[in-house]
């Protein structure tokens, strides 16, 4: 594994997307942030702020700037949830669910795009991986990690995995 080049593909891969959907939403007059907000939405409909920035794993400023960018849009509804005044949770309005059938559309092409040549079978093999490695990338402990490779001396040859010093 080549480590200096395998990064350069994730990153390649985020911002190719982040391009891809400014230019393709342009026309729905959505941003990157506002168009992975709403295909988000659509499956949590009804989620609040903090959980929606949660599962996104972005901070609470990018959340409420985009979710008033939503809203002033007429995309979303946000109401006060009746069982923590505080929290406010967030729906499609009809406009919003309008705009559902383009969306997914538009990112199922992207995907379609530098899929292409891959079979089916091997397409749902590097998303699951991509999934596996998005959840543990989510969950990851910074600080144990910088201490396994300050203590990380030699590894163990039955497993490849670091011995911990």
């Amino acid at each position: 594994m080549n480590i200096k080049h395998d990064t350069r593909y994730f990153g390649i891969l985020n911002r190719q997307l982040q391009t891809y959907i400014n230019l393709a939403f342009k026309e729905l007059d959505l941003d990157y942030w506002e168009c992975i907000f709403m295909v988000n939405l659509y499956d949590n409909e009804g989620i609040n702020q903090e959980k929606l920035s949660s599962i996104l794993l972005i901070d609470k400023s990018i959340t409420t700037k985009t979710i008033n960018s939503l809203v002033n849009k007429g995309l979303i509804i946000r109401k006060v949830c009746e069982k923590d005044k505080r929290a406010k949770n967030l729906y499609i309005s009809d406009k919003g669910k309008e705009y559902k059938e383009q969306i997914i559309y538009l990112i199922e092409k992207w995907i379609d795009y530098i899929s292409d040549g891959i079979d089916k079978e091997t397409q749902e093999f590097v998303l699951n991986k991509l999934r596996i490695m998005a959840e543990k990338a989510r969950d990851a402990d910074f600080d144990w990690i910088l201490q396994m490779k300050a203590d990380c001396r030699h590894q163990d040859p039955s497993n490849n995995k670091p011995i911990l010093l």
